[in-house]
């Protein structure tokens, strides 16, 4: 009877009642990579049965024992009654805005995280559309940030524009540059330039006046010179 659960007695006639049975301590097993837990087979003799997650295979474990002696196990919590080693037991879980692109619709929701999960994240693609999950950030995106309390992934992480100005003052010109998502405009002042223009343009008409000036002269010095 190696498939089944199995309690046996002998202490009295009729011994073997259903009271009996669920007296007895079987634990949920389960292994990290299993999906589902299994009803323990054999009566567990170590009197207590633990709950817990092996962060490194990403799931939980259960089964016939206790904490202390499962040391790569987080979150562990032991018990002592007929089939306790639940899920339920374990502190709650982390809760978390979601929202994925191939999820549909694309409305963002509350979600209770499996207990492999400590944190959430929030991450922004390079279209500026936002992923809210549980976890730690996915290696695709360059913005992410991860936080580790209920419903803390929230927008506000990563505003979605950011601008950041800077004044550089030399003594022929100012250059302004504005970043705006990486994206790089450098403007120079208009105004020095159309006054260097103006100082330029007044020298050549100087130069003009005096050189008419001189021609007018010479042209009166000749008439005189004939008269």
């Amino acid at each position: 009877m190696s498939n089944v659960q199995c309690a046996q007695c002998n202490n009295k006639p009729a011994c073997n009642s259903d009271s009996f049975f669920e007296s007895q301590l079987f634990c949920w097993e389960k292994d990290s990579n299993k999906w589902a837990a299994i009803k323990g087979k054999s009566l567990c003799k170590k009197e207590m049965c633990f709950v817990g997650v092996d962060k490194k295979e990403m799931g939980l474990v259960q089964g016939c024992g206790k904490c202390e002696t499962h040391l790569n196990l987080t979150k562990c919590t032991n018990c002592s009654g007929h089939l306790c080693n639940t899920e339920a037991i374990l502190p709650p879980p982390i809760k978390c805005h979601f929202l994925v692109a191939n999820f549909q619709p694309y409305v963002k929701i509350s979600k209770t995280c499996q207990h492999v999960y400590d944190s959430c994240y929030i991450a922004r693609d390079v279209f500026g559309r936002v992923e809210q999950n549980c976890g730690e950030c996915p290696l695709k995106y360059q913005k992410c940030i991860t936080c580790n309390s209920d419903f803390c992934n929230e927008e506000s992480l990563i505003p979605l524009t950011t601008i950041e100005t800077t004044k550089i003052t030399t003594d022929t010109s100012t250059i302004i540059t504005t970043t705006t998502n990486k994206i790089k405009i450098n403007t120079i002042n208009k105004t020095i330039v159309t006054t260097k223009r103006s100082a330029m343009s007044k020298a050549k008409m100087n130069k003009v006046e005096i050189n008419a000036t001189f021609i007018l002269m010479f042209i009166l010095i000749k008439i005189l010179t004939i008269l």
